[in-house]
């Protein structure tokens, strides 16, 4: 109902107001005091009827109509302050001209006068209330010399219906000026409740940019940090293969030069697998990736795994223990995903383990889910430090055992992995000596 009110008045005000919010709040003041003041003056024509008061009956037409059409200028050009000024006029002239028709000071109407500059304050401003204040106190002083003079103003109204005609008119002022204030109240309580929308709206675009600038300064800082890691990390490799290849153009023994060779081969994997590393986070970060989700056997894929690691761990003579689970242990997942996260998890196990450890992948067959536990005997996670794994280039205190490269971003790639294949994977200290890494999915029936 409200909204349809609101539609209502706004069809009557210029579209140039729409721009300027005090100017808006004023038109709708205008145009619902108009309204009202009409509705209220055409009350009054029945009640000149009544007292037999012509003059009153054609000032009260002439006001019903004159207020009626008043909104209608509101969508012209015309300043607002000159039509509020001018819904002023029109009251002000009507209640002038009855006071002096009805008996002056003595009249029921004479009390109206003070209404002439409060509405001035409310429908229009300040000044128009001083403006106003001043012409209605002249008028007050201009009837009271009259009265004081004993000079009798004529009473054109059914004198026998005197009492009536006083309990009835007077009550009036008190009406009018109650309703304008409830709209006035009305509008600036909407207005003021629109300006804390637009402030909250403000605070929330402010909250959301500076999110969006943390998020971009982290960005950044972030693309930097991969610049440093390609920067630093390819720097051996390439510096070795440079180095091989010119060893080689000295080199005539074909030994020597296989060797060689399978330097540049690792160098050149080495360097391959980081730049796969940072690829692949970049496409996580970006939502590149999606699962295709079959039904696959972790104890398969966990020997598979195991075969492909098996060249690393033994240069490090570490022994890779599979301990499979007699339950279940098929699982909805990635199959290349699943695979990854093994590979990552063990390359790590093999990583900081010290010359002829072991790492140990046991599989726990449970009800609803099965858990696949990644063990080594290396150092562990130092205390503190927990909060660090799986995020993007944690760089944690324990380092390589053999003085591999290390990203950072193994474990937050197997995090991301886990979460695309709706599972889970956490840490657990190692009560003898080492980590212990977890991952857990659901399994298939």
């Amino acid at each position: 109902m409200v909204m349809k009110l609101t539609r209502f008045v706004d069809y009557f005000i210029n579209p140039a107001y729409f721009d300027d919010a005090k100017m808006l709040w004023r038109a709708r003041l205008l145009i619902r005091a108009s309204f009202l003041t009409s509705i209220f003056s055409t009350s009054y024509v029945g009640l000149s009827t009544v007292f037999d008061f012509e003059k009153s009956f054609y000032l009260m037409i002439f006001n019903a109509i004159s207020f009626l059409l008043l909104p209608f200028l509101v969508k012209t050009k015309l300043p607002i302050s000159w039509l509020g000024n001018l819904y002023i006029l029109i009251g002000a002239f009507a209640i002038y001209v009855l006071v002096y028709y009805s008996g002056g000071v003595w009249s029921a109407v004479y009390p109206w006068i003070i209404s002439i500059p409060v509405l001035a304050i409310l429908v229009v401003n300040r000044l128009s209330g001083i403006i106003w204040g001043s012409i209605s106190f002249l008028f007050m002083q201009w009837y009271a010399y009259l009265a004081y003079k004993r000079i009798e103003l004529p009473r054109e109204y059914n004198i026998d219906l005197h009492t009536e005609w006083y309990v009835t008119i007077l009550p009036g002022l008190l009406l009018i000026i109650l309703l304008i204030s409830f709209v006035f109240e009305y509008i600036q309580s909407h207005a003021l409740s629109e300006v804390e929308k637009k402030n909250q709206l403000l605070e929330e675009q402010k909250a959301t940019i500076t999110q969006q600038s943390i998020e971009l300064e982290e960005l950044i800082e972030e693309k930097d940090y991969i610049i440093r890691i390609l920067a630093h990390d390819l720097r051996n490799p390439l510096a070795n293969i440079l180095s091989v290849v010119n060893l080689m153009t000295i080199e005539d023994d074909e030994a020597r030069q296989a060797e060689y060779l399978n330097i540049i081969n690792q160098s050149s994997a080495s360097a391959h697998n980081l730049i796969e590393r940072v690829l692949e986070m970049d496409a996580i970060g970006h939502n590149k990736i999606r699962a295709n989700l079959e039904v696959v056997n972790v104890c398969e894929v966990l020997k598979e795994v195991k075969a492909s690691m098996t060249d690393v761990a033994q240069k490090k003579d570490i022994e890779i223990v599979l301990k499979p689970s007699v339950g279940n242990c098929k699982v909805k997942a990635d199959r290349t995903y699943l695979a990854q996260i093994f590979e990552n998890l063990f390359s790590n196990a093999i990583k900081f383990s010290d010359q002829g450890n072991k790492v140990e992948a046991v599989v726990l067959g449970l009800e609803k889910r099965v858990q696949i536990k990644i063990i080594d005997e290396g150092p562990g996670i130092k205390e503190g430090e927990e909060d660090k794994l799986f995020k993007k280039f944690s760089k944690l205190s324990s380092r390589p055992t053999a003085g591999e490269s290390s990203t950072g971003l193994g474990l937050s790639l197997v995090k991301r992995y886990v979460e695309l294949i709706h599972g889970t994977v956490w840490y657990e200290a190692n009560d003898r000596h080492g980590a212990v890494f977890v991952v857990e999915l659901p399994v298939v029936n």
